[in-house]
């Protein structure tokens, strides 16, 4: 059996891989973070905010290997960054998520954007 070639590292392979390897990486935080959560958000904000994180992994994925409809799945994406933001403050607002893991949220979902923004602008168009 062989071996696939070995893949390079995110920052040498361009934006979109970028993006996705920070997004998944927030996406295993944010599951170790939102299980200590209240049982009681359990089917309301929390599942809420791990699918939308869910989400936007998959749309990354699709954009990354899909040229048909990019710079609109680009945007979706973008949408869903902005609903978790949201997410999360009404999570902090309930006490449900403690202040130093909002704040660490708040970073990565920065973060994550400002990438999204760049691979946007590699691929041209109307807005970037």
């Amino acid at each position: 059996m062989t071996h696939p070639a070995a893949r390079p590292a995110p920052k040498e392979a361009g934006p979109e891989l970028m993006v996705l390897a920070r997004m998944e990486e927030f996406t295993g935080w944010l599951f170790d973070r939102t299980a200590k959560w209240p049982k009681s958000a359990r089917f309301t904000l929390t599942q809420r905010i791990e699918n939308a994180a869910l989400d936007v992994v998959e749309d990354l994925v699709a954009a990354r290997y899909r040229s048909r409809g990019r710079r609109q799945r680009l945007d979706a994406v973008n949408l869903r960054l902005e609903r978790m933001r949201h997410l999360f403050r009404l999570a902090k607002g309930a006490r449900i998520c403690p202040f130093n893991v909002y704040e660490s949220a708040m970073r990565s979902l920065d973060e994550v954007g400002r990438m999204l923004h760049g691979w946007r602008a590699s691929i041209g168009g109307k807005r970037a």
